[in-house]
């Protein structure tokens, strides 16, 4: 079942108002609606997400950090538009097959996604790294030194070209899941000993899902970070997608100032406040 997160709809007495004012405008002379700047239909952009705290969720303030940006960045540029969050892959086929959503978020950055996304420009970035348990004595330095380990990560999601690969080989001992709760499950419980992980998203479940809670302070963040993934909105290869990804990287750009300092407190709370991501914001 889908979950509205943000909705900037038009409502049934805004139709029926528009309705009139089409009438009224009809009447009109040529020259009195080409001044009229109510005559053109304002654009709707319906998007889909997953719950993914601290960045999108139906349960978090404004929709979560990215939702916020999102929704800040239409804004700029007067584009009404829905949120709506679904699991993941169906997120993707859905948006893929254009069964009603024209732009899908957040996206990792890499060829795959490239090829299958006209891609916004970066609405915030993701460090992506390796969680364990004390038990378990892990360092690396190339990604080669993840063998000889259990790893666990979340299917279907667009890691780094060269991770995405190892985790998929078949000589590699690696366990796809199905989210990111489910995956720090299995690394708490010792069906791995290496979880893959934004460690923001990481930090955000361990303190707040109550399942996982008694982990928080054992599960330790390698400080090596496999990368720091951008994130973006993807929008079909179309004419439509290509101009709602020019509209909306016109309203990005008119954001500018870095979280927390000017996000609203409510949505600034939800992120955990040693690791902070660069996401854009309005002044």
């Amino acid at each position: 079942m889908h979950v509205p997160v943000q909705r900037r709809s038009i409502t049934h007495k805004t139709v029926w108002a528009g309705m009139v004012m089409c009438v009224v405008l009809m009447m009109a002379s040529p020259a009195a609606r080409a001044n009229d700047p109510s005559s053109p239909a304002k654009p709707v952009i319906n998007l889909v997400t997953l719950n993914w705290p601290p960045y999108t969720g139906a349960n978090l303030p404004d929709g979560g950090l990215l939702s916020h940006v999102v929704t800040k960045a239409l804004d700029q540029v007067d584009i009404d538009h829905t949120i709506e969050v679904y699991p993941w892959k169906r997120a993707l086929l859905d948006t893929l097959r254009e069964n009603g959503f024209e732009a899908i978020f957040p996206l990792y950055d890499n060829p795959e996604r490239r090829r299958q996304f006209l891609f916004s420009e970066p609405i915030g970035t993701s460090p992506l790294g390796f969680v364990h348990m004390p038990s378990t004595n892990f360092s690396w330095e190339t990604l080669t030194d993840l063998n000889g380990y259990s790893v666990g990560y979340v299917t279907g999601y667009g890691y780094e070209s060269h991770l995405r690969a190892m985790l998929e080989s078949t000589s590699m001992n690696s366990f796809g899941m199905r989210d990111d709760e489910t995956l720090l499950r299995q690394l708490i419980t010792g069906h791995v000993e290496v979880a893959v992980i934004d460690h923001n998203v990481a930090r955000y479940l361990l303190r707040n899902n109550p399942g996982l809670r008694d982990a928080e302070n054992r599960v330790i963040y390698n400080p090596h970070l496999v990368i720091e993934q951008t994130i973006h909105v993807g929008f079909p290869p179309s004419s439509q997608g290509f101009r709602h990804r020019n509209a909306f990287n016109k309203g990005l750009g008119q954001l500018s100032c870095i979280p927390p300092e000017c996000l609203p407190d409510a949505v600034a709370n939800i992120l955990p406040s040693d690791t902070p991501p660069e996401i854009l914001d309005s002044q």
